[in-house]
């Protein structure tokens, strides 16, 4: 079941219509989901029988344990949005609803919710395109497949290639369970296939208004961690899980649709609007500043090396996969371009708000884009790179927010309260993570 087209018209009536329905499919659970700045999913579990009130007075949680506020003003509530009410396939007597976050004492949506960040931004595109203006996402979800030995290891579950079949590809059987379920759960699956290295996969879903798509990515890496581990697997977003590897991504393809549903980015430039231009302009501008937020992990750059098809160099191109920013193949009604930095352990609400903030910073500019680079920009050497402006992305979580820090655009897109919390909590990853003593080191140095 996947509740659509509710409004808060008629609020009431249609929780009761909505509960009565859940209760004759057996639900007796809802999961109250919202996700932490970290992009952690997270949720309040109640009974079906307190929905009602969910949606009519929220329910609280300690927003100091997410890492929202501090102790001693902790208090903060959550309300369902039913649009997003969905049971869950895995297990039906459970469902999952994302809720917007409020404080109780200003009786407000909660500054630094993911969720009113993004909406802030779509907002802001209603003023510089146009009230009715959509902001249109379709990522990439990228996971591996793994088994865990008797010992704790995990191992790969075959030795498949790009788009290989079976037997090569041993996870077709579960990604087509996790398909099933996520079309069950109101994702239209648009394709599945096998990925480059082996045990990892691709389920896509069909994109979306950006709020609609942050919802369903959290839907999302429920439903393929659940079914998973129905099949005794281990699913993981982990943007690089093993050294010497390929990482996983989140490849994101964003256009704009105006209010007569007239793509923005379609144009007369080899299929490019003046419009779309900018908005590369924007995005290759602030990139090195939104990289915290699109790749927010230490683990992120691990996988940001070269080599391994995740992009470094900060470029454009129409079709090279081995720029930042590519244009696919596509009629003017999908003209979009993929912005190939992210990874799954991104927010995914933040991670889109400052990817559409910098595009609209280069419209309303008129920020012209360098050249395209149709070369193998990693078999270029540094002096070449150097010559032709093509700038790196930052090597390492630290970087990375030391570049959050030098752009003023990253504060303005997620707000003072987001953007101070967001720091904090990644300048404390970075240190747990610089002076810990890895395994690495002792190999490296203990008999030296």
């Amino acid at each position: 079941m996947s509740v659509s087209g509710f409004t808060a018209a008629g609020r009431v009536a249609a929780v009761k219509e909505v509960v009565q329905e859940l209760e004759k499919r057996g639900v007796r659970y809802i999961h109250l989901l919202f996700s932490s700045l970290d992009g952690r999913i997270r949720s309040m579990v109640v009974p079906l029988r307190r929905l009602e009130s969910a949606v009519e007075r929220g329910v609280g949680f300690d927003g100091s344990s997410a890492r929202f506020r501090r102790i001693e003003h902790s208090d903060l509530v959550l309300k369902p949005d039913l649009r997003t009410l969905t049971v869950f396939p895995w297990d039906p007597q459970q469902a999952g609803v994302v809720c917007d976050i409020w404080d109780p004492l200003t009786e407000q949506p909660f500054a630094a919710d993911p969720r009113r960040v993004l909406s802030r931004a779509v907002r802001r595109l209603e003023e510089v395109v146009g009230e009715g203006a959509r902001y249109v996402v379709s990522p990439e979800m990228e996971f591996y497949l793994f088994r865990r030995t008797a010992d704790g290891r995990l191992e790969r579950i075959d030795e498949g290639q790009y788009a290989d079949i079976p037997p090569a590809d041993q996870g077709l059987k579960v990604r087509l369970a996790i398909a099933e379920a996520l079309e069950r759960m109101g994702l239209r699956v648009s394709k599945t296939h096998h990925e480059v290295p082996p045990s990892k996969g691709e389920v896509n879903f069909a994109p979306a208004d950006a709020i609609t798509t942050a919802d369903r990515v959290l839907l999302y890496k429920l439903c393929v961690r659940n079914v998973a581990a129905q099949h005794g697997l281990v699913a993981t977003f982990m943007p690089k899980p093993f050294f010497g590897q390929y990482g996983t991504g989140m490849h994101t393809h964003l256009n704009v649709v105006d209010q007569k549903g007239q793509n923005l980015f379609a144009g007369e430039k080899d299929g490019l609007s003046d419009f779309a231009l900018h908005f590369i302009a924007g995005l290759l501008h602030h990139a090195r500043g939104i990289t915290a937020v699109t790749n927010p992990t230490v683990n992120s750059y691990k996988r940001l090396v070269p080599g391994w098809e995740a992009p470094v160099y900060v470029c454009w191109a129409r079709y090279n996969r081995s720029v930042l920013i590519r244009i696919p193949s596509a009629s003017p009604e999908a003209m979009r371009l993929e912005y190939r930095a992210v990874d799954g352990s991104c927010n995914p609400y933040l991670a889109f708000t400052v990817l559409l903030w910098a595009g609209l910073d280069g419209v309303k500019r008129g920020l012209e884009p360098p050249p395209p680079v149709d070369e193998d920009v990693y078999h270029m050497t540094e002096a070449e790179r150097k010559r032709r402006g093509i700038a790196c992305l930052p090597a390492d979580l630290r970087e990375a927010l030391d570049e959050m820090e030098r752009d003023p655009l990253v504060r303005e897109a997620l707000g003072e309260e987001a953007y101070q919390l967001f720091l904090a909590i990644k300048r404390r990853e970075w240190f747990e993570y610089s002076t810990y003593v890895h395994e690495w080191e002792r190999e490296r140095y203990l008999d030296v």
